[in-house]
């Protein structure tokens, strides 16, 4: 058997040269074309860095062949023959990378007899590599992976891609995959919008499942092999062999999880990637000028919680990280999908602990409080209301976004907030007339002011009854059909806010999250530059359990009329009466 040793590291070379042409982009404003939908983007940057990897390629191995997914959107042939052919992907995720959401990859693949020999995928925002070389295992920055090897679906969480597709039926089977997926149940559903790096997931552990229908061979040809040497399965969605060029696939943890997705999710007619080139639109706009400064001189009351907020939020993201180190034991509360660790009910304590100590006359709502039936009441007294471990679905499957959530309210208005997003070691911070910021670093809300040129958040929520999904699906589609960029889902609503406050998305919606969940982010939002209301264009209430937040009153009130709105019972809403 032939050695591919020395392309493997020659591609792991190119790929971090690429991210030092990503990067510094990813900040920067972009020139945007459309390629085949108003959601299927490129940039210059995409083109530039395919040019600068076949370049590269060719000067070292020039009889080799190539397959360059800016290559054949600009009219070259697609196909695979036995000859030892690159198949590149060179930003995978173009959409996050206009909207600097932060899941950028550059994806390369090595193809001999039409069969994958090694794969890399270089997650530049991260700064992760993940590769894998045929026969010799799957590895990230050096470190063995294993998928989770989870055969139970109603453990799973399942990745997935609301993709370029805009039609009817597309949007249509893709909405009721994931219902289907959600009524099994399983613990939830996340879209981060690179097929890449989604199986990525798979192959660490971090997700147990993946399926997408309308990808194509080079967003996926390195991570199916990387899945496949973690020890995970890849299968067409019909259950069938794999086959690259179907644009069909499900990678999973083990045969089982695989068959049960396979069993419930239907497929599109869609296009082989080897019938025919793509085409491409010529038209381009321009994404919005980002991080403007903003200065102020109000006199601040509580800058010393504030300054203990920050400090309990970094102490507790310490806990969270080392726990991610270890077994984590489960159990749920509302649903078999609202999930609760020993490590959600070891936080809040600490960090209640904390501020009892340094402001014993101070009132506090927590969610694992709550949850053990202290009453979720908001007075005019200060008071801390606390999300020990916003995503904890995520936390379970080390899905990487987690957040400790610290909102500070007196006389029911958000003093400050704090969000720290302890994978990312990002500190998100807000306070009332000061502005809002991450890592020190001012934040500002995206300029953006067309609906169909922007980025959407939502989530899928932990309840599973069939009419609160319906709602759920409803909305979803009706927001894709607008049509917007995209749609994700990173499984914790904190974080959600966040990135709207970033600038990465123009809007966050969600029925059915908690006041613990999007007190912090709220203000994070408006201090931003961004504004809130409620789903049914009203003003916000955070005891409702329904929010819009968006960059902009335009996108927000767009969309309002795209929502399928319900009432959950409120937070505040006395218990029932046995």
């Amino acid at each position: 058997m032939a050695d591919w040793t020395d392309c493997l590291n020659f591609a792991i070379s190119i790929s971090r040269q690429a991210s030092e042409v990503v990067l510094p982009a990813f900040q920067q404003q972009k020139d945007v074309a459309l390629k085949s939908s108003p959601a299927d983007l490129v940039t210059e940057t995409d083109q530039r860095v395919e040019r600068i990897l076949i370049a590269a390629i060719r000067n070292k191995y020039p009889a080799h062949r190539f397959i360059g997914e800016e290559s054949v959107a600009a009219g070259e042939p697609l196909e695979l023959t036995d000859s030892p052919t690159w198949i590149i992907d060179p930003i995978d995720g173009t959409v996050n990378f206009v909207h600097r959401f932060p899941f950028v990859a550059v994806s390369i693949a090595f193809a001999v007899n039409k069969q994958v020999e090694f794969g890399v995928v270089y997650s530049c925002v991260e700064d992760k590599l993940f590769h894998a070389l045929r026969g010799q295992g799957a590895y990230l920055n050096g470190a063995p992976l294993h998928a989770s090897g989870q055969e139970d679906i109603s453990r799973c969480v399942v990745v997935t891609e609301i993709g370029a597709e805009r039609d009817d039926l597309s949007l249509s089977t893709m909405t009721s995959n994931i219902f289907r997926l959600l009524q099994l149940p399983v613990h939830g559903v996340r879209a981060l919008g690179t097929a890449a790096v989604d199986m990525c997931q798979v192959a660490t552990g971090g997700a147990d499942a993946y399926y997408h229908i309308g990808m194509h061979c080079w967003d996926i040809a390195a991570s199916a092999l990387i899945v496949q040497e973690a020890g995970g399965v890849v299968m067409d969605t019909n259950g069938s062999e794999f086959d690259m060029m179907s644009r069909r696939v499900i990678a999973a943890s083990s045969l089982s999880v695989a068959n049960s997705i396979a069993q419930v999710i239907q497929a599109f007619p869609c296009r082989r990637d080897d019938e025919a080139p793509c085409s491409s639109s010529s038209f381009s706009v321009s994404s919005s000028d980002l991080l403007r400064r903003r200065s102020f001189n109000m006199a601040d009351l509580w800058q010393n919680a504030m300054d203990h907020a920050v400090s309990a939020a970094r102490k507790a993201g310490e806990v969270v990280r080392e726990a991610l180190q270890a077994d984590r034991k489960v159990m749920t509360k509302s649903s078999s999908v609202d999930l609760v660790t020993q490590t959600d009910q070891k936080v809040e304590r600490l960090i209640i602990q904390s501020v009892k100590e340094k402001f014993p006359s101070h009132r506090f709502i927590g969610e694992e409080s709550v949850a053990a039936g202290e009453p979720c009441v908001l007075t005019d007294e200060p008071t801390w209301i606390i999300d020990p471990i916003d995503g904890t679905t995520n936390f379970v499957h080390a899905f990487p976004f987690v957040a400790v959530s610290i909102g500070f309210s007196v006389n029911k208005q958000m003093e400050f907030g704090v969000v720290y997003s302890c994978l990312e070691d990002k500190m998100f911070t807000a306070r009332r007339g000061r502005g809002a910021f991450c890592n020190g670093q001012p934040l500002q809300v995206s300029d953006q002011k067309d609906i169909s040129q922007s980025m959407i958040a939502t989530e899928f929520g932990s309840s599973r009854e069939p009419e609160t999904v319906d709602h759920i699906m409803a909305s979803l589609k009706n927001v894709l059909t607008i049509p917007v960029h995209g749609v994700r889902e990173a499984g914790t609503a904190a974080v959600n806010m966040c990135l709207v406050a970033s600038g990465c998305v123009e809007a966050y919606y969600e029925i059915g999250i908690h006041v613990w969940d999007v007190a912090a982010g709220s203000l994070i939002v408006s201090e931003a530059g961004g504004v809130l209301m409620d789903v049914d264009g009203g003003e916000v209430d955070l005891m409702s359990r329904r929010v819009v937040a968006a960059n902009n009153r335009i996108i927000a009130e767009r969309i309002v009329k795209e929502i399928d709105a319900f009432s959950p019972p409120r937070d505040d809403a006395p218990p029932p009466t046995e």
